[in-house]
């Protein structure tokens, strides 16, 4: 593949000049000396360490979604586990402020650092998942375009990136480095029909949300979890009969929890491939499975199921039976 050069268009799609785009960016020197580079290196373990306080909060939120991604082949369940467990220091609330380990651990610390890593740091509050397209890939470069926001940039490839080929869609983070924007080794390489599988997945189950960016950063578990059955069940999902009559439901009757009872369904579905009569079964038994597994907030009981959706309660019992078992 050719080398990107200096006059050609910018792989980003600005239209400009390579030089007089994400080139100019890619050259600004790092003002970082020895000391800050050092810290730079220890960031990430002492983010690890700080965490630690929070293990009871955390453990069980990490076990959760890791008992689904033990079914994937090993390597699968490795990567996929390595980025939730990311997501989970980075982006997941462990405080009752909403705070998370790593805003907290940037609050308690930040003062410690040099006045140029402070401002380097600012980048890293607003670090969060993100579904690339690699437009372009060479020898020294990527191109990469944010597919929920369209916007494109250019970086440098690193060791981590270096196998990372145009046509590949990635789901990680974007690492603010000394050296510039770099994907990390928790970033997960999606061959096209995955990908595509996984983005139209993604937008019918998420098509009420305004922001699509900050929804699959507040829900990237359910995300993960959703590629999850893709990669084990194929590019294209099950679909039981009544099946957009029993989503309509519970979004209708459960709308606060919908994405996880949704994968619950999907998870049903692809493994169980029930035989739909009646829709208002499977959406009582499914917010019933809701106040069991999600929230105690969420607990109804099965006579009060039974009215709300015109069904009996031993109806409600033998289907909850059988999500259970997923």
């Amino acid at each position: 593949m050719a080398t990107l050069k200096r006059n050609d268009p910018c792989p980003c799609g600005s239209g400009k000049k390579y030089k007089k785009c994400c080139l100019k960016k890619l050259e600004v020197k790092s003002k970082f000396d020895l000391k800050d580079t050092r810290d730079f290196n220890e960031l990430i373990p002492k983010i690890f360490d700080f965490s630690k306080q929070y293990d009871e909060t955390i453990k069980p939120a990490y076990e959760e979604k890791t008992d689904v991604f033990e079914r994937l082949p090993v390597a699968d369940a490795r990567a996929f586990s390595q980025l939730y467990f990311h997501w989970i220091l980075f982006n997941r609330p462990v405080e009752q402020n909403g705070e998370t380990v790593l805003a907290r651990f940037l609050q308690e610390n930040r003062k410690e650092y040099s006045a140029p890593f402070q401002e380097f740091l600012a980048a890293w509050d607003d670090l969060a998942p993100r579904i690339f397209y690699v437009p372009h890939s060479d020898a020294e470069y990527l191109a990469l375009r944010d597919e929920l926001s369209g916007k494109a940039q250019t970086i440098e490839k690193t060791p981590v990136s270096q196998a990372i080929e145009s046509g590949q869609y990635l789901v990680g983070y974007l690492y603010a480095t000394p050296a510039g924007p770099a994907l990390g080794n928790d970033a997960i390489s999606l061959p096209p029909k995955l990908a595509e599988a996984f983005i139209a997945e993604w937008h019918a189950l998420t098509a009420e949300s305004d922001d699509t960016q900050s929804f699959l950063t507040d829900y990237f578990g359910h995300a993960l979890h959703l590629l999850s059955l893709l990669v084990m069940n194929g590019t294209e999902l099950e679909r039981a009969e009544h099946d957009e009559a029993i989503l309509a439901l519970v979004r209708e009757k459960q709308e606060q929890a919908f994405l996880p009872l949704a994968l619950q369904w999907r998870s049903f579905v692809a493994k169980k491939r029930p035989r739909v009569q009646k829709p208002e079964a499977y959406a009582a038994a499914l917010e019933y499975w809701a106040g069991k597994h999600l929230d105690d907030s969420l607990a109804q009981s099965q006579k009060a199921l039974a009215e709300k959706y015109a069904v009996s309660s031993s109806t409600i019992s033998a289907k909850y039976k059988q999500l259970v078992e997923v």
